[in-house]
């Protein structure tokens, strides 16, 4: 500024003073005009800065709700973690039972088939025992198909009187008359007395 004071003195004509000072205002304009641009320039800065700091603030917000999301999902894995380990202990213990059980119905199933063959056995025993006479199995009659000893005769034709004796809502004379019949002519092909019964 001194400098430009020392050439307005040391100027030589009202012209060039004025040329100087057409010079000066110019200047001074395009001072103005830069320091108005710098000053914009200066709130953009400070605006930039603001968002620039509105954005870290957003991402600090942001890397902190992460971070507790981060632990709430460590938490749960470790829940998780726990339950698993709880349930495969719980599965393990079940399937020692399981296989407990499975042990013991082998052994019962064995125990079962040796105390079948023992019972097939004795029933072959009992069979060979019972005399040939009283062993048969008449297949002629209606009644009494499919009985195969003496046992099994009289208790069919006591069942049969029961059912078909005409004092019963469902008796009938003749079908009584074919069961005795038939029942009859059992006991004689057989050679069975009224005095074995």
């Amino acid at each position: 500024m001194d400098n430009f004071i020392s050439i307005l003195r040391d100027a030589s004509s009202p012209q060039e003073l004025e040329a100087y000072k057409v010079q000066l205002f110019k200047e001074n304009v395009r001072i103005k005009t830069d320091r108005t641009e710098l000053e914009e320039m200066q709130e953009q800065i400070a605006n930039r800065e603001k968002k620039l700091a509105e954005v870290r603030e957003d991402i600090e917000r942001q890397r902190n709700s992460l971070n507790e999301e981060a632990k709430q999902i460590k938490k749960e894995l470790h829940r998780e973690r726990k339950r698993l380990e709880e349930d495969t202990l719980f599965f393990e213990k079940k399937q020692m039972v399981l296989d407990r059980a499975f042990r013991q119905l082998d052994e019962d199933r064995r125990r079962l088939e040796h105390d079948k063959l023992q019972f097939m056995r004795y029933k072959e025993e009992v069979r060979t025992q019972i005399p040939k006479t009283r062993q048969f199995e008449f297949h002629q009659g209606t009644f009494f198909r499919g009985v195969t000893n003496q046992l099994e005769l009289k208790k069919r034709y006591k069942d049969l009187i029961k059912i078909f004796h005409p004092d019963n809502v469902s008796g009938d004379k003749d079908t009584l008359q074919l069961i005795n019949k038939e029942y009859e002519q059992i006991k004689n092909e057989l050679g069975i007395s009224r005095q074995t019964w």
